[in-house]
């Protein structure tokens, strides 16, 4: 029997059907375990960015001030210049503040091979070790075993006061300058002016680089750094929800999302 070309095929039943007309709509079933573990990484992924920006920027300004940008004159400071610190301490505290931003974005950062990098690019002092200023030694104690030497005692020459001479009068010069200053119209009887006091001169040196931060200054730069991330990442948690919303609607399986942190 022939077959008419232009008749419709009946397709076998045990064939799937495409997901449009098994669900009715193409855009994946929402999950709010997955809505909200896909906003917290979209927040940290705009968030991270910030910080790396704020970073890089702020070391800069570290290298700036330490080439002298913004310094003052002591001479313009005056007595004020003892308590103002150097521009080469001022330049290690804002460095200090970028490894703080670094260690920020880096917690922020989903990527941990990113945020390691930035943490090593900021890290580095601003200074070579043989420039920073060294630690005076402890002095070696001497052995218990040898005795210290004691110098030969000298015999020192005795000392002859001169005695005065009786006919000298000691305030005979004090009754002279007394006798002419209240002599008639002679010029001691002004007043003498007090002496002006010599202007403040600081003292100048050698200014001498900031040795760089101990362990202690280290872990305490990533604790506040490893806080601020996280607060931060918080902080931007709705726009990271709102981003997530809006993938959602166009279709986006938020459940692939933040999968790998």
């Amino acid at each position: 029997m022939a077959t008419d070309p232009l008749r419709r095929k009946s397709e076998p039943r045990d064939k799937p059907r495409p997901n449009i007309w098994a669900e009715g709509e193409q855009r994946p079933s929402f999950n709010l375990r997955a809505f909200g573990r896909a906003g917290l990484h979209l927040s940290r992924e705009g968030v991270a960015p910030l910080h790396a920006w704020a970073a890089r920027t702020t070391r800069r300004v570290a290298v700036n001030v330490k080439n002298g940008a913004g310094r003052i004159p002591e001479e313009k400071l005056g007595r004020a210049a003892r308590f103002v610190p150097s521009h080469l301490r001022v330049a290690a505290w804002i460095k200090n503040g970028a490894a703080i931003l670094s260690h920020a974005s880096a917690t922020a950062d989903p990527d941990v091979k990113r945020g390691n990098a930035l943490v090593m690019e900021i890290e580095p002092h601003l200074w070579p070790v043989d420039e920073v200023a060294p630690i005076p030694a402890s002095p070696q104690p001497t052995a218990p075993d040898a005795p210290p030497v004691k110098p030969d005692p000298i015999e020192a020459p005795p000392v002859v006061l001169a005695e005065p001479m009786p006919e000298e009068d000691p305030l005979a010069a004090i009754r002279d300058e007394l006798a002419e200053d209240l002599a008639p119209g002679a010029a001691g009887n002004r007043r003498p002016k007090k002496a002006k006091r010599p202007a403040y001169v600081p003292p100048s040196g050698p200014a001498i680089p900031p040795s760089p931060p101990g362990e202690v200054a280290t872990g305490a730069i990533q604790v506040f750094g490893f806080m601020l991330g996280w607060l931060s990442s918080f902080a931007a948690l709705p726009y990271g929800l709102a981003k997530a919303g809006w993938l959602h609607i166009k279709g986006v399986d938020l459940r692939l999302i933040g999968t790998d942190d």
